[in-house]
């Protein structure tokens, strides 16, 4: 296998939802079996009933549990009306590129009333999740949690938060009953149906109805008057392109103002197709907020519990933060970092972050989820019931940390951004040297509903075209895709976003990457040593924060980039793509082939999967 086989072994080997799905153990406890039925059935999750996908008949879909270590089968029996695929996200699918869940590129579409099994080992730990990856089903419910136990043996950041052997194992007894926290935006309207509109309005509609968590939530309106103190500098600029331009009653950019900041020379906009409840009409509803339910003995020495935090969302950045509660952040994408502490946690489209905190006050606490994009004002909420057996809760309303749109209600909020400060836990220093850069431009492709990585088009393989993994081409380095020859092992990607942009949350397939560096204006150097010999106070070369998907800086007014560093030792062919489910669906994305000369032989019943019905 080359020098993939000796990468792995000596570099890279240092480095309560309801109802958990049919996880049957094998005899020897190391297969987890689930099943997992797509059905397209009514759903009202905010209040407003609209068609959407469920999965074993519930939304979101039932937690995957799973010990690091498992070996993972998973059967999925599509009884939906539309083609789909499920993607493991932040799973890096070592030896398995033929179970990563992306159409035309490592498998065939799942066709209606069509089943496919997918199969991977759990070589990892921490949290993740699982959704579509055909169009905008994410949009659609098609999503749920996985959680990976990690080994006993395994190193954790546990004692630097606290060395009283109490808590230590209060905090490893919070690990075994962690929960997840899947968060994400809502809309009325099918992907589907909002994907042919942005087509015919030639606009991205990023305008959404409701937050929800774990898949509940409620439709939030807001007054003019109550607008005004929420709405930011930048929306203010915006709307002053448009003279007597308003947020509209859902607080969303109105469309003639997005028209407004189409790229020069591009086709007009098309105002007349878009449903004017797409962006207007606001109707408040009061369906019942998530409630989750954390209860803990009165002889409980320390009670101490583990949040998993999901960001699914198809369009948001958000503020997220537990009224008075210190949130501990240990991990981050799934990989342990030396503990920091925070009131207010940043969050994106695609990351997960892993939290502890100590309850000592049996109470209701308020879970804030805030929008801090431009598009759009939006926020949700959720209750954390805190109960102690054999004790009263207090009755008084929580104190939040933050408001609305995410900013700061006292001066002493901490802040964590996923970046500043974050330090894997344990040290893994990595290479100095790399053996290849790639420069990645991101930018809008004509119109304001089309991305494209390095002036594509929408790329084929998000079609149903024979899988590009079942047939690479060596070499091929074109708009479309790259080859990493299986003689590299590390890679930077250098993510250069030009001007007029907001941030796009860079995910990559295959294996984590770290994040060297970020900045604001050209970069206009041949490889990252070079740019950090320049700016040194840009990078960190010695402990960055190792993940899998991290945003480029806004381009509002300049360009901006970002560098990743990866290592290239898993072969197969994987996606680099922005997360926002409209720019990935618009053509924002890449095929990456790594090692294609050196990848294992795809099984047979993946080469030659036809329909099947079982």
């Amino acid at each position: 296998m080359g020098l993939f086989s000796s990468f792995k072994a000596s570099v890279w080997a240092s480095t309560f939802l309801p109802l958990i799905v049919n996880a049957l153990p094998s005899p020897h406890g190391n297969t987890r079996n689930f099943e997992l039925t797509l059905t397209w059935e009514k759903g009202a999750p905010d209040g407003y009933e609209r068609d959407m996908f469920k999965i074993n008949g519930q939304f979101p879909g039932p937690l995957l549990e799973i010990d690091q270590g498992d070996d993972v089968v998973i059967f999925v029996k599509n009884e939906s009306p539309y083609n789909t695929t499920i993607h493991y996200h932040g799973i890096e699918m070592l030896d398995t590129p033929w179970s990563d869940g992306v159409p035309g590129l490592t498998q065939n579409h799942i066709q209606p009333g069509c089943a496919f099994t997918y199969k991977w080992t759990a070589t990892q730990h921490g949290s993740f999740f699982y959704h579509s990856h055909s169009e905008s089903q994410i949009n659609d419910g098609l999503y749920g949690p996985i959680t990976i136990h990690p080994k006993a043996s395994n190193v954790t950041p546990y004692s630097l938060i606290t060395q009283d052997p109490v808590s230590l194992h209060a905090i490893e007894q919070a690990e075994r009953h962690r929960v997840p926290m899947i968060l994400s935006d809502w809309r009325h309207i099918t992907s589907d149906v909002e994907w042919e509109i942005s087509l015919k309005s030639r606009l991205e509609h990023i305008c959404f109805d409701s937050i929800l968590v774990n898949g509940k939530g409620k439709v939030n309106c807001l007054t003019q008057e109550q607008m005004k103190p929420l709405t930011t500098p930048a929306q203010a600029q915006f709307l002053s392109l448009v003279n007597g331009s308003h947020l509209t009653d859902k607080a969303c950019l109105p469309p003639k103002v997005l028209a407004a900041i189409a790229p020069p020379g591009s086709p007009p906009a098309n105002l007349g197709v878009i449903p004017d409840d797409l962006f207007n009409e606001c109707t408040p509803t009061d369906a019942p907020a998530d409630v989750i339910t954390v209860t803990k003995k009165k002889c409980d020495a320390e009670k101490w519990v583990m949040f998993d935090l999901v960001a699914a969302f198809g369009l948001y950045t958000v503020q997220v933060s537990i009224d008075e509660l210190d949130l501990t952040v240990i991990a981050v994408d799934a990989n342990f970092i030396e503990p920091i502490k925070a009131n207010s946690i940043l969050m994106t489209n695609g990351q997960r972050y892993t939290v502890v905190t100590k309850l000592d006050k049996p109470k209701k606490y308020t879970l804030r989820i805030s929008s801090v994009i431009d598009p759009q004002i939006m926020f949700g909420t959720s209750i954390i019931d805190f109960q102690v057996e054999g004790q009263e809760q207090d009755t008084t309303a929580s104190v939040p940390f933050i408001n609305e749109r995410g900013t700061n209600l006292t001066a002493d909020v901490v802040y964590f951004d996923g970046l500043k400060g974050v330090i894997p836990y344990p040290p893994n220093p990595i290479p100095q040297d790399v053996d290849a850069t790639y420069k990645v431009k991101m930018q809008v492709d004509q119109t304001l509903n089309m991305w494209a990585f390095n002036a594509t088009k929408r790329p084929q393989y998000l079609d149903d075209v024979s899988p590009l993994l079942f047939s690479p081409v060596p070499g091929l380095q074109d708009n479309h895709t790259i080859t990493v020859p299986s003689e590299m092992s590390w890679v930077d990607y250098v993510m250069q976003v030009s001007t007029g942009q907001p941030p796009h949350p860079v995910h990559i397939h295959g294996r984590h990457f770290y994040v060297l560096g970020q900045g604001s204006g050209s970069f206009n150097w041949s490889t990252t040593a070079e740019a950090a010999a320049a700016m040194p106070e840009a990078f960190n070369l010695v402990n960055p924060p190792l993940r899998d998907t991290y945003p480029t800086p806004a381009a509002a007014t300049a360009p901006s980039w970002l560098v990743l560093r990866r290592p290239s030792d898993n072969p197969g062919v994987w996606l680099i793509h922005c997360h926002i489910q409209s720019h990935l669906q618009g053509g924002m994305s890449m095929a990456i082939q790594d090692g294609t000369d050196d990848m294992p032989a795809v099984p047979e019943e993946y080469l030659g999967y036809q329909c099947s019905a079982q």
